[in-house]
């Protein structure tokens, strides 16, 4: 039961580190509010076809409705816009290293309003985590001794990345006795209808006509693959393993991102941001083993 949500969980941070590289190859081409739009609808359209193959719809009880419109609000309308609005002035690389903070912001989310156990060994490795993606967008150790961790565009993506630790926190609260596909679904709709008058006051039907083959395929892969799919196995991930675990799990997204954009965007990186790689690397696995054998110890017991 713990390898599947595992594996769930790493696919899904594969499609958002491939994002990173869609989201440059997209923004060029398009106003960044109708890549959103367009990526929400394609991601709703392929989260409904797989809740309506499974032909497994669950609505929620009525009191969970403000937390959902909340939670959809956080995820896609502001943490998506500040996370474009960030990327259109830094890179690919950078961007996807800020983000990896949030893993850290997670784990603690979970301690303070989940109550979920949080060994001091993990917090160890967190930190060690967090310092290796601040080296990589500082570029060097030079840049870091002198505390230039990048412009604007870098303060955002760090922003959308407590945004992402929030969103998560809510979303797997309400996974705990929910359907995961049909809350997938549910917070992906809300989000797409809260998008629509964004969407006609930019009149973002008209970027369509410009965009390239490559602008198209990008979005297919934001909104089937980063969106829709990563949606589903992220939360179903999310609800079966713990806060700290699902954090961890976020770390190799930048290594993915790291690759795609130094292959298709051409974008260089430094023997620092391969030290700050390995840190995380390092960190995700102890985070792991010290997860499997508390856990394994507690159910000897």
């Amino acid at each position: 039961m713990y390898f599947l949500p595992v594996v769930a969980g790493i696919s899904a941070v594969f499609l958002w580190g491939i994002s990173f590289v869609a989201i440059k190859i997209v923004l060029p081409e398009m106003q960044l509010e109708t890549m959103i739009f367009v990526r929400q609808l394609l991601g709703l359209m392929t989260v409904g076809t797989i809740v309506g193959i499974r032909r497994k719809f669950i609505l929620p009880v009525r009191n969970l409705v403000p937390s959902l419109i909340f939670t959809s609000f956080v995820g896609i309308i502001l943490h998506q816009w500040v996370q474009a609005r960030g990327m259109m002035t830094t890179t690919a690389i950078v961007s996807a290293w800020l983000s990896a903070l949030s893993p850290m912001l997670i784990a603690v989310m979970s301690w303070i309003w989940l109550r979920e156990r949080f060994m001091s060994k993990s917090l160890i490795w967190l930190l060690i985590a967090g310092f290796g993606a601040i080296l990589i967008s500082s570029g060097s150790w030079e840049s870091l001794l002198l505390g230039n961790y990048g412009g604007s565009g870098a303060y955002m993506v760090a922003g959308s990345a407590f945004l992402w630790a929030l969103y998560s926190i809510m979303l797997k609260k309400m996974l705990v006795n929910n359907d995961v596909s049909s809350i997938t679904l549910i917070v992906l709709l809300l989000g797409f209808l809260m998008f629509i008058p964004i969407f006609v006051n930019i009149k973002g039907w008209l970027d369509f006509n410009a965009i390239s083959l490559n602008g198209w395929l990008a979005l297919l892969v934001l909104g089937v693959g980063s969106t829709g799919l990563a949606s589903i196995l992220y939360n179903y991930s999310l609800k079966n393993v713990s806060g700290v675990v699902a954090a961890s799990l976020q770390y190799p997204e930048p290594l993915v991102a790291m690759l795609g954009a130094s292959i298709l965007l051409e974008e260089s990186f430094t023997m620092s941001m391969c030290i700050g790689g390995l840190l995380i690397l390092v960190s995700l696995r102890s985070i792991q083993i010290l997860e499997i054998y508390d856990g394994g110890s507690k159910r000897a017991n």
